[in-house]
């Protein structure tokens, strides 16, 4: 933003002064203020990855590992829940099941994670459980679509169920 406003205060100054003469050194400060901004942004933004790269600058994959490790002690606190709340009978046996399932899913995810960290990198399904999800999500996609052309279902029921698709994709991509 600076750039920008540099550049155009450069630019702002008039061609000519009152008297008909040029503004002295206008080019001059035109070029210099271009100058300097593509300097300090360009062409740093162009060499800074060169340079991590010189440096040997890596990811260490703490702050993956640190999330990791919070993802499956959370996870495990709630699957904890869930078996103090079967017990205490206040919901079906095949809702407590499912959640459970679901749950001991996640916390298999995150341990392959802390097994192979290459093959996850931060994220809790692993690459082949996702591109199976993604294909997943497309094929219902392309049904509920084949379905409202086919005057199935009207175009309220496929944006709602479109809503849900886009939120299942976007929890599985992290977006």
């Amino acid at each position: 933003m600076r750039g920008v406003v540099s550049l155009a205060a450069a630019f702002a100054l008039p061609l000519a002064l009152s008297d008909g003469s040029s503004f002295p050194g206008r080019d001059y400060i035109l070029f210099f203020a271009f100058s300097v901004i593509f300097t300090t942004l360009i062409l740093q933004g162009l060499t800074l990855p060169l340079l991590i790269r010189k440096l040997g600058i890596t990811h260490d994959g703490e702050a993956d590992e640190e999330e990791r490790r919070a993802r499956l002690e959370a996870n495990n606190a709630a699957i904890e829940l869930i078996g103090k709340l079967r017990a205490s009978g206040e919901f079906s046996s095949d809702t407590v099941d499912r959640l459970r399932a679901e749950y001991d899913e996640r916390v298999e995810q995150l341990q392959l994670c802390a097994e192979n960290p290459d093959d996850c990198r931060g994220e809790i399904a692993t690459p082949q459980y996702q591109r199976l999800q993604r294909e997943a999500l497309r094929a219902e996609r392309q049904t509920i679509i084949r379905m409202r052309n086919e005057r199935v279902i009207n175009d309220d029921a496929l944006r709602r169920i479109q809503r849900d698709l886009d939120l299942a994709e976007a929890r599985l991509t992290g977006d």
